[in-house]
């Protein structure tokens, strides 16, 4: 199964769309707030969180409840604005804000905490954005000015985030993980 949480009316293709409230493209409705998502262990083989994490209340819960869903080795792709970015601050819904190491926390790293939860997941791929995370070609040519940034960004990202963030600033963060299970 495949599911996209958050979806509202525009689920991805292929997948179940899941979102708190009933609308066109929603097939299961569940607020991630204060509920499970409403299936068993072990029966996701992906999720796609699209603009969606910034909304939930504690982030630690969904996490590990996303992990209890997920099969091992399920891909988990998540797109959320990066706290440099007007895009976080703007919404009077949003309720967390994100780093690139934010997702750190759930791996298995030395470098950060990792035991505020017993969901572990594996990092594929890790982007601090300069264009909208959903942007086609065009869609990156309107942001062509910031490639530079994007380019320094992609090679040094600690760099980027503890020097250059407060000149310019990325507007969304891309995050790839895969379901750990022992």
């Amino acid at each position: 199964m495949k599911l996209d949480i958050g979806c509202g009316k525009n689920k991805k293709f292929g997948f179940a769309g899941l979102d708190r409230v009933k609308m066109d493209g929603v097939d299961i409705v569940c607020n991630l707030d204060n509920e499970r998502i409403p299936l068993g262990d072990n029966s996701v083989d992906e999720i796609f969180f699209f603009l969606f994490m910034e909304h939930v209340s504690d982030l630690l819960v969904v996490m590990t409840e996303v992990w209890r869903v997920c099969k091992n080795g399920a891909k988990i792709t998540i797109a959320v604005p990066y706290f440099t970015s007007v895009g976080a601050f703007r919404d009077p819904t949003h309720k967390q804000f994100f780093t690139y190491e934010t997702f750190d926390h759930f791996t298995n790293t030395k470098k950060l905490p990792s035991f505020y939860s017993e969901a572990k997941f594996r990092i594929v791929k890790k982007r601090i954005l300069f264009y909208p995370s959903n942007s086609n070609i065009y869609g990156k040519i309107r942001f062509l000015h910031m490639m530079p940034f994007q380019l320094i960004a992609d090679i040094f990202p600690y760099f980027y985030e503890h020097s250059l963030l407060k000149l310019f600033a990325a507007r969304d963060l891309y995050v790839e993980l895969e379901a750990i299970k022992k």
